[in-house]
């Protein structure tokens, strides 16, 4: 692709005289003009072209693919986190399988990090039960 920026043209009427006016962008985002009758100054933003669109509308699929992959893997994630929990807690040789369900919990809050709010939760039941012993 044609890292050349594209030179564009672009006119409008003075909004206090009417007289037209062009401004000729080659690179730059922003000009900033002066109606030649008036003296009014007017600022005026680049327009975006085709291809600017285009690339545009690729780096957002390129991102909507990376996030949803990324959901996928969060997903699949905590389904087999669920499973554990459910096989913990359905023990019935040790006893301890809700200690172990809550731990299996923690671990995948601290490995996901994508739930701190009931990470920190968890965190001051924690503080709150070992104050009370």
């Amino acid at each position: 692709m044609n890292e050349k920026p594209f030179e564009i043209q672009v006119s409008f009427a003075c909004q206090h005289c009417e007289r037209k006016i062009e401004v000729v962008f080659s690179g730059e985002p922003v000009s900033v003009v002066c109606c030649p009758d008036c003296r009014k100054t007017f600022t005026v933003m680049r327009p975006t072209v085709a291809e600017e669109i285009l690339i545009d509308w690729e780096n957002e699929a390129m991102f909507q693919k990376i996030r949803a992959d990324k959901t996928q893997s969060n997903n699949s994630s905590l389904m087999a986190l669920v499973i554990q929990v459910v096989e913990l807690l359905t023990w019935r040789d040790k006893g301890d399988g809700q200690v172990e369900a809550i731990r299996a919990m923690r671990e995948w809050l601290i490995e996901n990090e994508s739930v701190s709010p009931i990470a920190e939760f968890i965190q001051i039941a924690d503080k709150r039960r070992r104050f009370r012993k």
